[in-house]
């Protein structure tokens, strides 16, 4: 496969896999440092990874196949952004005040929502190729 056939999803895979990576790191710090951390934070710290860990993967996939089917790559850049978006506002929500916040909400309820997105523009590009 020719990877420039995938460009936009190369580069928030990239961005994502960073974030990834930084999450991880997060949660070791919060998990070296008990007693100078917040009771919550490192319950928190690990929710954010595992969810993180729990979306991403699949909405990279949908990102993918939106590159495959020849998805406008304004479109598909805008999900790209909004997807970072939302991650960032998950884990900051997360990690800064203990329980229900709006950068939590944002972060979780826009991640289900561009899932959804794209999934319905999936759905909706193989059943106009049927």
């Amino acid at each position: 496969m020719n990877l420039a056939a995938v460009q936009v999803t190369l580069i928030y895979a990239g961005v994502l896999g960073l974030m990834a990576v930084a999450l991880a790191n997060l949660v070791l710090y919060v998990r070296l440092r008990p007693t100078t951390e917040a009771h919550w934070r490192a319950d928190a710290t690990v929710r954010v990874q595992a969810n993180f860990v729990e979306n991403v993967p699949l909405a990279l996939v949908l990102l993918l196949l939106l590159e495959l089917a020849g998805t406008a790559h304004t479109v598909l850049h805008g999900l790209g952004v909004a997807l970072v978006f939302c991650r960032f506002a998950h884990a900051w929500g997360m990690s800064r005040v203990a329980g229900a916040n709006y950068p939590r909400l944002i972060g979780a309820q826009g991640t289900f929502l561009l899932l959804s997105i794209m999934s319905v523009a999936l759905l909706w590009q193989g059943v106009s190729a049927l």
